[in-house]
């Protein structure tokens, strides 16, 4: 008997050893870059950048790493020696397989795959275990980059950038650099990357859809030159100057790009919702309400950094009389597909306004859905509409956290709203 008990435990035990799962040979930092290409274009640039893995016992979870943003994967999977990451807001796969033999993987191989446009884009990925490079102690021989500066862009033309000149804001910590350039449509996110004791600055971002790579020269404290890629075929040649922090508000700008053909008129908007049905301006729900309509799409990191800010001052304010509307313009008119990355939005951001879908981002569109509209020019536009559904500010572009106003820009807007469902 004794004997029997003893050999059922062994066997238990063995079970259990043979099911606890092993640690992922992925489990690590790694300094992966990407090639930046475009068929029929000959330009490619390598945009290097860092993505987290983490074995937990929940699982692989997995982490893409700009400076000091973080953005998490929605999946990680390992099959033996591949490994497939998810990005399901923006329906992207980044695909990877070791290619050393060694025991512990350190270099990986593969692509990130997602929709862009019409089109499918597809990256080719490398990556190696990071190690902890050995900066300088002491930044005595490294230049010291100012916070603020005004970047004005020409294309490969010399045509100057139709936004005009764009700010930006730069923090440094030894050689470590991170920051943002700021347009009108839109920062760009965390840039980061470092500078030398010669004055060579290399800043880069890739967070599933800007594929961002810049580089530069400090020619002297108030000025930098350089080439900033902004996608394949797409090099913009800068010139930096140092600018002082802004006052006032900031977004005059922002809140002049886009326009109403007549301010007189109640604005019209339609799009469906899940059910397929129309909804329009007319819906019983929006009579008399104040109306801030979100145009966006899944695919606009810019957008995402806006919907928890919409969110929060929806639930802050909406028994006062607010209704938002996130009108979203997708890549393809695939209706299926459309609403499965809006419910993905739906749910990581707990939105509880409604979001329609209006149109696609084809050339025309949002002249054809919305066509009151003048220079529309960024995703996402925030249309804000008073009690009687006349447009009383257009906002174009958001300013997301890598600014340092995203604080800022929320209470602009809800200083609007505020006014607008106090009136009478």
């Amino acid at each position: 008997m004794r004997k029997t008990v003893l050999l059922s435990l062994t066997l238990l035990v063995a079970s259990f050893a043979l099911a606890a799962p092993s640690p992922s040979e992925f489990a690590a930092r790694w300094s992966a870059q990407l090639t930046a290409a475009r068929p029929k274009v000959s330009e490619t640039y390598q945009v290097p950048f860092e993505f987290l893995i983490e074995d937990t016992p929940a699982g692989l979870k997995a982490a893409l790493l700009n400076g000091s943003n973080r953005m998490e994967f929605s999946s990680a999977v390992q099959h033996g020696s591949d490994l497939t990451l998810r990005l399901d807001q923006y329906d992207a796969t980044l695909t990877a397989h070791c290619v050393d033999g060694a025991r512990i993987c350190t270099a990986i191989e593969g692509e990130y795959v997602r929709q862009k446009g019409s089109s499918v884009t597809r990256l080719a990925i490398s990556a190696r275990r990071a190690r902890v490079d050995e900066l300088p102690t002491s930044n005595e021989k490294l230049p010291e980059l100012s916070p603020e500066w005004k970047f004005s862009f020409t294309d490969a033309a010399g045509k100057p950038d139709s936004e005009g000149d764009a700010p930006a804001r730069f923090s440094q910590d030894k050689a470590h650099v991170e920051g943002t350039i700021a347009p009108v449509s839109g920062d760009y996110g965390t840039l980061s990357g470092s500078v030398s004791e010669s004055g060579e600055l290399h800043l880069s971002r890739f967070d599933g859809i800007h594929a961002l790579r810049l580089d530069g020269r400090i020619v002297s404290p108030d000025r930098i030159e350089g080439v900033f890629h902004v996608a394949p075929g797409y090099p913009l040649t800068f010139v930096a100057t140092r600018a002082t922090a802004a006052s006032g508000n900031g977004f005059a700008e922002a809140e002049h790009l886009t326009s109403v053909a007549d301010p007189s008129q109640p604005f019209r908007f339609h799009g469906t919702d899940a059910s397929g049905a129309l909804i329009t301006q007319d819906d019983p729900r929006f009579r008399g309400k104040v109306v801030v309509l979100d145009l966006f799409g899944t695919w606009c990191p810019n957008c995402h950094d806006e919907a928890p800010v919409l969110q929060s001052i929806y639930a802050s304010l909406h028994e006062r009389g607010l209704e938002i509307v996130g009108l979203s313009y997708e890549y393809v008119d695939d209706r299926a597909r459309n609403l499965r990355l809006l419910d993905v939005y739906r749910r990581k951001y707990s939105i509880g306004f409604p979001l329609l879908l209006a149109g696609t981002t084809d050339q025309g569109q949002i002249e054809a859905t919305l066509p009151q509209l003048r220079n529309f020019g960024a995703y996402p536009t925030t249309v804000f509409l008073d009690r009687h559904g006349k447009v009383r500010l257009i906002h174009a572009g958001f300013s997301g956290p890598a600014t340092g106003r995203l604080e800022e820009l929320r209470k602009a807007f809800e200083q609007t709203i505020t006014r607008l469902l106090d009136e009478q």
